[in-house]
């Protein structure tokens, strides 16, 4: 005589069916085994199988043999990668333009097939091409929404859906600014009379590396409210007032500014770190906390080189640490207390 089901033996198969259902799971993709099914239930071995077993003549299952337990259909396979960039991307000596350049040579050196657009908010996605998106947020929000995963560079996915789908790829924004802060103490032997140009308020890599700056260091915070030269510059003659010591600027392109508004009006900067390494901070001789470039795009190139070969798991996250790179002044020794 078949055992009796019990209430827990009947849940657990609802939230089995849950979870094919709520869009974790496409088709194609590799179901949890007996023993997953048991651990995570607290139910035995033998229970589990029957569950899978009758979840597999009821359709909502297959059974591959000598591989698993899979959800029933083909999964999408990509043939190559949509590069999806903010249209800043073509202005030459720019951030986004460096990023382009460094990426597609990484691309083709892992013979990863690719095409390009270049949008100002949002351009289509491909079916059959998985997005690298840079500067986008309306790109990442659509693939989430269409359940299209993607590798977002030099940002870190929304928490939510959009995790689920995106993989990130992106610095330690907290690290550097902590980075920036040694730098400018070490040299100046000083404690105080630091400032900060910030930029926009709701972006976690600008309040990220203020943070890990003033962890370091008191500042008075000065907000430009975005990421360009022409915000810096705006900001240069309030900041200036404060930065007696010392300057740290969140990107270059705020540096930029601050130093340009220096030139034209005959001030002497103090002391300045910029944040990023883009193009322009070399053309300035700018010491910066440089991204490490070459890393991030060998783990953009490993991430999509797993979606390619039909990795459909949940999103991930690589995290690198910025390094500085010392332009125009020397380090010195570690300052003591």
């Amino acid at each position: 005589m078949p055992q009796k089901r019990t209430r827990k033996t009947e849940a657990v198969k609802s939230r089995l069916l849950d979870r094919l259902r709520n869009g974790l799971y496409r088709p194609g993709d590799r179901f949890l085994s007996n023993r997953d099914v048991a651990e995570q239930f607290g139910i035995s071995y033998q229970t589990a199988h029957r569950l899978i077993v009758e979840l597999c003549a009821e359709g909502a299952l297959e059974r591959r043999p000598q591989s698993g337990t899979y959800v029933p259909g083909a999964s999408k396979r990509f043939v190559g990668v949509q590069i999806l960039f903010h249209r800043r991307a073509s202005e030459d000596w720019s951030f986004g333009s460096k990023l382009l350049t460094l990426l597609k040579r990484t691309l083709d050196a892992e013979r990863i097939d690719w095409c390009l657009d270049l949008a100002e908010r949002y351009a289509p996605l491909k079916d059959d091409r998985l997005p690298i998106v840079w500067e986008l947020p309306e790109v990442t929000a659509a693939c989430a929404r269409a359940e299209h995963q993607a590798v977002l560079i030099n940002q870190r996915p929304a928490s939510g859906f959009e995790s689920l789908y995106v993989d990130g790829v992106s610095t330690d924004d907290f690290s550097g600014g902590v980075c920036a802060a040694q730098l400018l103490r070490d040299r100046t032997r000083k404690r105080r009379g630091f400032a900060v140009v910030a930029g926009p308020e709701d972006d976690a890599r600008s309040r990220l590396r203020l943070e890990g700056f003033c962890s370091v260091l008191p500042a008075v915070v000065v907000r430009a409210g975005d990421w360009f030269y022409d915000f810096g510059y705006r900001a240069a003659a309030e900041v200036l007032q404060h930065a007696k010591h010392g300057l740290f600027c969140v990107n270059d392109q705020l540096a930029a500014g601050v130093i340009g508004w220096c030139r034209e009006h005959g001030v002497r900067p103090p002391p300045i770190v910029g944040f990023d390494d883009a193009p322009i901070a070399e053309s300035l001789n700018l010491t910066t906390i440089s991204l490490p470039w070459e890393e991030m795009l060998a783990g953009v190139a490993r991430a999509a080189k797993a979606r390619l070969a039909g990795d459909r798991s949940a999103g991930s996250q690589q995290i690198f640490h910025p390094k500085p790179i010392l332009r125009g002044w020397q380090s010195t020794a570690p300052s003591t207390p």
